[in-house]
This record gives C-alpha cells, sequence and structure tokens, in this order.
C-alpha cells in the first residue's frame, strides 16, 4: 500500500495506521466494531513533503516516523531532469525543456 502526503492525513487516519503499525498489525474499524488482521506480507509506504513552505501539512511525531525508514529524496538537478525526459520518455528536446521550465 502506499500512502501520498501522509502529513496531511486527519489525526484519526493518523491514529488508526499506528495501530496497523504496531507489532499485533491490526485496523479496528470503528464503523462495524470489526478488527482486521493485516496479512503477514503486508507492506506501507507513505510519502509527505516537508512541512516548511508547504500549506496545511503537519510534522509527525518521533514514534510514528519511527515506525517507517525515513529516506529523503533531493531536487533532481534540471539538467537531469530534461536528460531523463528525453532519454527514458521519448520527448523531444523542445517539449521536454518547456516542462523543466514550467516546472521551475
Amino acid at each position: 500500500m502506499i500512502l501520498d502526503e501522509l502529513n496531511l492525513a486527519p489525526s484519526e487516519v493518523l491514529e488508526a495506521l499506528n495501530r496497523l503499525l504496531d507489532d499485533n498489525r491490526e485496523l479496528h474499524i470503528t464503523e462495524t466494531q470489526k478488527t482486521v488482521k493485516a496479512h503477514p506480507n503486508f507492506r506501507i509506504f507513505a510519502t509527505q513533503n516537508p512541512t516548511e513552505g508547504y500549506g496545511g501539512r503537519k510534522e509527525l511525531s518521533e514514534a510514528f516516523k519511527n515506525r517507517f525508514i525515513l529516506i529523503k529524496v533531493s531536487d533532481v538537478p534540471t539538467e537531469e531532469l530534461l536528460e531523463i525526459l528525453v532519454k527514458k520518455c521519448g520527448l523531444p528536446q523542445s517539449r521536454a525543456a518547456l516542462m523543466v521550465k514550467t516546472m521551475e
């Protein structure tokens, strides 16, 4: 499972995920009063943007973040991004340059 922008999730969602990431790996569904146990091979991947400069994002607690392996990904340099778009995506140089300029 991939959770995009995890630090935008409401507190209730983070609390439920916390239990799922616990040793018992269970998720309690309040509405149905059922508890679901995660499959042994179940994994969660999550993304988030930094809290500085991005509206509405909150800092996740250290205890919650410790349940993940954190990997920080820096911005791709403009020249590399242009090369990726041309060589890997097959875009013409002019269109790739326009896309990179728009992104910047």
